[in-house]
């Protein structure tokens, strides 16, 4: 039986970070959407900009992985690293390995039938090993290949790995100004290595850039939240961290529309996630309202299988077929695309990944009910 210091000390949730998961599922879904049936959202920044809720789910990482495993991670034991691995895994690779065989069967009929891939290279049976254990974009393989969105849990996979090595670096720092800094010196180191190698973020899906893409964020993140943490100001009643929340929210929405640098976009992500923790105005009110709270549960189930959804609605409706019958039929064909995500990501949330996860919990015995639902309830999927 794992000791009271191996286990996460159970913590109230933030409502309001399970709200911003919405926000960031959405910007990719959007995207993602328009892409797959067109209906010109892309001239709109922020959705030409969707790819950054990909990194909006990086911050959100590091800050509530550190909110909830700091104190076991700091120094941590060899049964407290089994157990936060173990709460790891069985929240990305229930959704992962149900996504992943529902695609290898639909390919394995497909060829039984004698019907044409679009995109054959894109589901190599060689390719599985890889993304079974979750290292598909760790540079073992050049593909991006299968449920395309995976790559950013094998890179979260990557981060949990490390995460021991941050929360006793971070622990070292006493001092909320220093950790602002780290903060920010993470985000402009990958932004220098990204603009040193030529890389961009919308294509940054395996290493070294994915890894180096989730290694700015997160750390950010988690320097966020020990900021946070030292100052007491979690959920506090600041009207000026609820001001700055929603100023940043809004630059992040119009710089989107100009020429702001993605790294700078991810700046202002990073602020509002930090002010917006650190409120419990306005803001935190918008992003605690159940809707938003409930899509932010089940986005991590909504981010794995919207791709996979997308791409087969684009065979079925036809957007040129739609585009020719007009732009009423094509944006009813959008609006349907996006029904059809939710509705199966909440199936997929409520038959697969909210009961094997807390089945597995339970299964393992090494952390009572009580403490692991404030971890479920605000962690962070996905990508």
């Amino acid at each position: 039986m794992a000791s009271a210091t191996d286990v996460p000390r159970s913590r109230p949730a933030i409502a309001s970070l399970t709200g911003i998961r919405a926000l960031a599922a959405f910007l990719v879904l959007f995207l993602h959407a328009d892409q797959n049936i067109p209906v010109g959202l892309q001239s709109i920044g922020v959705v030409a900009h969707g790819y950054l809720g990909v990194d909006l789910f990086f911050l959100l990482s590091g800050f509530i992985l550190t909110y909830v495993y700091f104190e076991s991670m700091q120094q941590p034991t060899a049964r407290a690293f089994a157990i936060f691995m173990w709460h790891r895994f069985i929240r990305l690779y229930p959704v992962h390995i149900a996504v992943l065989t529902a695609l290898v069967a639909v390919v394995f009929s497909a060829g039984k039938l004698g019907l044409n891939l679009r995109s054959p290279e894109a589901f190599m049976f060689s390719e599985l090993p890889w993304q079974l254990l979750l290292v598909h974009a760790w540079g073992v393989t050049d593909q991006v290949s299968w449920n395309v969105p995976s790559w950013s849990i094998s890179a979260e996979w990557f981060a949990y790995l490390c995460f021991p090595l941050v929360a006793a670096g971070l622990g070292r720092v006493r001092e909320p100004r220093i950790l602002l800094l780290i903060a920010a010196v993470s985000l402009g180191t990958a932004a220098i290595i990204f603009a040193m190698a030529g890389w961009g973020l919308s294509g940054a899906w395996i290493a070294p850039s994915a890894l180096v893409r989730i290694a700015g964020s997160f750390v950010c993140g988690a320097a966020l939240c020990r900021y946070a943490t030292l100052r007491q100001a979690l959920e506090s009643k600041s009207a000026l961290n609820d001001a700055l929340a929603i100023i940043a929210l809004l630059a992040f929405l119009v710089g989107s529309s100009f020429a702001v640098p993605d790294f700078a976009l991810i700046g202002l992500l990073a602020i509002f996630i930090g002010t917006l923790a650190m409120s419990s105005g306005v803001a935190a009110r918008l992003f605690s309202l159940a809707p938003l709270v409930w899509l932010g549960e089940i986005s991590y189930s909504l981010y794995m299988v919207h791709f996979p959804l997308l791409r087969a609605l684009n065979i079925v409706l036809k957007p040129e077929r739609l585009q020719a019958m007009g732009p009423v039929a094509a944006i009813a064909a959008y609006g349907l695309s996006i029904a059809v995500c939710v509705g199966c990501a909440g199936l997929l949330y409520y038959l697969v990944e909210r009961p094997l996860r807390v089945r597995l919990r339970n299964a393992v015995g090494v952390i009572p009910l009580a403490v692991a639902a404030p971890a479920s309830t605000i962690a962070a999927k996905s990508v």
